[in-house]
């Protein structure tokens, strides 16, 4: 295989159907397969996938627990073909507006230097999205964008403007990540440590410690609708600090570990008066966002009936 696709589902079948359409419509590369991880689902939306087995360069696999971002994509990379050349992770709210697998795969092929790239991303009213971002540091919270673009423009490009070359990034979105399997695999892949958020950043910088260029294409477009699978509310937010203060323990001394903890502390806490969820939210951090609370262990078993697709057990993300 050339490339191989991943596709997470999470309850939200309808957004996985629609981008595999897109996929069939706008793909013209012949050696292509896709992998589509149902990452514990309620039965009824796993369901709704079955149909897509029937499709010959599909896989349809079942997780029985929601495994989040990274080790859902763990799971599906255990069933692509062994000698693919290319993974391409892509959000299920996602649809291909180009041909973006061959044309990404081409330009992965003339630039061997290139470890990840993406395209650029249109959101559901046509508008420019920016499809990269920048590494978390302690010197961009406390001096603002502008200040460290000053001192270091390349690490800081500006995430809304209309690129019309492909151009050097820190760190491409997730919702679209292209990246060769040598250099996938050289740096060990996701951390499935992260559950919900963050695993580009920690992915590409591994990448860039070992030389990997990430790139942005912007002649190739996607469109990323958002939210396909999650909702934004307290539980969630404590997730993405979760994820967020486990890369800044991999990556970042101690000092500038409690530093950074102190001033999101504050810019969080500074809107407590508003609302009792920004004091929690405050608080939570404060307390250095411990990994226990993740929604990773808030998965409730539950008994599917006889009647059921897979006639096995499944679990469900909802808070106990």
């Amino acid at each position: 295989m050339k490339v191989s696709i991943i596709i997470l589902n999470y309850n939200s079948s309808g957004h996985t159907q629609d981008c595999i359409a897109s996929i069939r419509e706008q793909t013209q590369i012949a050696d292509y397969e896709i992998v589509v991880v149902d990452n514990g689902s309620q039965t009824e939306d796993f369901g709704r996938l079955y149909s897509l087995t029937k499709l010959p360069f599909l896989k349809l696999i079942r997780s029985r627990v929601n495994l989040g971002f990274a080790g859902g994509n763990m799971l599906g990379l255990q069933h692509v073909d062994p000698a693919s050349l290319y993974y391409f992770f892509l959000n299920n709210d996602c649809q291909l507006l180009d041909d973006v697998c061959s044309r990404l795969y081409a330009f992965m092929e003339e630039n061997k230097s290139v470890g990840v790239c993406t395209g650029q991303a249109i959101n559901r009213t046509n508008d420019h999205e920016p499809s990269f971002n920048y590494f978390p540091t302690l010197s961009e919270k406390l001096l603002g964008q502008a200040v460290v673009r000053w001192f270091n423009p390349a690490d800081y490009l500006p995430r809304w403007q209309k690129y019309r070359e492909p151009v050097r990034v820190p760190v491409v979105t997730g919702s679209a990540l292209f990246v060769r399997s040598l250099a996938y695999w050289q740096v060990g892949g996701f951390d499935p440590a992260y559950f919900l958020y963050c695993e580009e950043e920690d992915l590409c910088r591994r990448l860039r410690e070992r030389e990997w260029k990430a790139m942005l294409v912007p002649d190739v477009r996607f469109r990323h609708l958002g939210g396909g699978s999650t909702r934004k509310n307290l539980l969630i937010e404590k997730e993405y600090y979760i994820s967020l203060f486990y890369y800044f323990r991999k990556n970042e001394t101690l000092l500038k570990q409690v530093s950074l903890q102190f001033f999101y502390t504050l810019k969080v806490g500074r809107k407590a008066f508003k609302s009792s969820h920004f004091a929690q939210l405050a608080w939570f951090i404060l307390r250095g966002s411990p990994g226990r609370e993740s929604l990773r262990y808030r998965q409730g078993l539950t008994v599917i009936s006889s009647q059921s697709v897979d006639h096995q057990l499944t679990i469900s993300l909802q808070p106990l």
